[in-house]
């Protein structure tokens, strides 16, 4: 049997991004963002992963506002490029370096951007620096791909804790669903994601969704993880 090759279209995530930015409503929020990740297969998922929720696997690969600004190009007049591509062209850019890289970067950037639409060109843009605002963070993002996996939202939750890392539990979630996710297990040097609180628009609706809870004060300071393995030592912050 041959396995399912997908090849999911920049476009599609675009339009999820654009519509969850566009709503208020959680439950479309996740909706909408679930749709989009059920397109995606094999490697693809973790890639779609990263890019709805604005942090690509690759991280920020230098290119600033000042960049974007010097390079206008014109849209393409429709939709070609796939997630795989943009994968590709961050890979590029971030392994670029050495004399003359500014414009090196500019031309990579110039070229990428020109096969892109008007609305692909804008998210783009704004994933490359770290601002693609759209309502879509990590925390609903996990919950769209429980939903577009089929498995538990607490599985997700787990592995994402023990992992670090959304993208890896996405893949581990399609390529193994359940069964997958309960196997994975604390690697040391490998740090567990921290908890960080979330905001509610009420005590009242905070208690709904949490039930029964324990209040404490909050104190301020920093919060490390330390891992010791054999003779190795590494200490994490929430970064």
């Amino acid at each position: 049997m041959c396995a399912r090759i997908t090849v999911v279209q920049l476009e599609s995530l675009v339009i999820a991004s654009e519509a969850t930015a566009s709503t208020q409503k959680r439950s479309k929020k996740i909706e909408t963002l679930a749709s989009a990740l059920a397109e995606a297969e094999g490697p693809e998922v973790a890639v779609a992963v990263g890019l709805l929720c604005g942090e690509p696997r690759q991280g920020r690969v230098g290119i600033g506002w000042a960049a974007l600004r010097s390079v206008d190009v014109p849209f393409a007049s429709e939709s070609r490029l796939t997630v795989r591509d943009v994968d590709g062209f961050l890979s590029q850019l971030s392994e670029l370096a050495g004399a003359g890289v500014e414009q090196r970067r500019r031309d990579l950037l110039g070229s990428f951007l020109s096969r892109a639409t008007e609305a692909e060109q804008r998210f783009l843009r704004r994933l490359l620096v770290g601002e693609l605002r759209q309502g879509a963070l990590e925390g609903l993002v996990a919950r769209a791909v429980a939903e577009a996996m089929g498995v538990g939202q607490a599985s997700i939750q787990r592995a994402l804790m023990l992992t670090g890392d959304l993208g890896r539990t996405a893949e581990i979630a399609n390529e193994a669903g359940e069964a997958g996710l309960q196997a994975v297990r604390l690697t040391l040097l490998r740090p567990l994601k921290p908890m960080l609180a979330a905001t509610a628009a009420s005590v009242d609706a905070a208690l709904e969704e949490l039930g029964e809870a324990f209040v404490e004060w909050k104190l301020d300071g920093a919060r490390i993880q330390v891992h010791l393995l054999a003779e190795d030592v590494r200490i994490f912050t929430r970064n």
